[in-house]
């Protein structure tokens, strides 16, 4: 028999995160919470519910070799590029820095294609074919649309420099500090090296 929080299961087995802003799912979690957690308990994954930047995701612990009954691992790492790290390194001191700064007057982080593609533009290198390169930046900033991390808010159909996205807190969730420090002295080394 169908449980009314079928489509929610589903939804957070297909997707990086559910949001807060995404009403017809984040009630029914708010609703369904305990027995959406034990049905995910149930096949090895935890339900990670952070009320206070408003997403929700799942979770899988590391199982090593020689344990015993270990489930097959549904939830997969995303293996990303050198620049796709650039991007989310960008990204998440972007939110720490808008966070910190306590005059501002939304508690989400507002940016438009344009300043995303201006704030990592600076750690490539000068390119003579400058429209490969914002092409190149363009593709970036898709690829975070993908992983869940930015969110269209406004769309221009007649400029896309002027569409504006919300840098999401999955963001914090997916990279956390340690991760942040380690991710920068990679990208150093890597810098460094070319």
């Amino acid at each position: 028999m169908t449980k009314p929080y079928s489509s929610l299961i589903i939804k957070l087995l297909q997707s990086y995160a559910i949001y807060d802003d995404d009403r017809q799912y984040w009630s029914l979690l708010l609703q369904y919470e305990l027995p959406v957690r034990d049905y995910f308990t149930i096949i090895g994954l935890e339900l990670i519910l952070n009320r206070s930047d408003g997403y929700a995701r799942l979770s899988q612990k590391e199982f090593t070799d020689d344990e015993a009954n270990v489930p097959i691992k549904l939830i997969r790492k995303i293996n990303m590029s050198y620049d796709q790290s650039l991007m989310c390194v960008v990204l998440r001191e972007w939110i720490d820095e808008f966070e910190s700064n306590t005059q501002q007057l939304s508690t989400k982080l507002f940016v438009t294609r344009e300043q995303l593609r201006d704030r990592v533009e600076q750690f490539f290198p000068r390119q003579n074919n400058r429209k490969a390169l914002l092409e190149k930046l363009d593709k970036l900033v898709d690829k975070m649309e993908d992983f869940g991390f930015l969110r269209i808010n406004r769309k221009d159909e007649n400029n896309t420099d002027n569409t504006q996205y919300e840098v999401k807190t999955l963001i914090k969730a997916k990279i956390d500090n340690e991760q942040l420090e380690g991710f920068k002295n990679k990208l150093q080394n890597y810098a460094e090296s070319i």
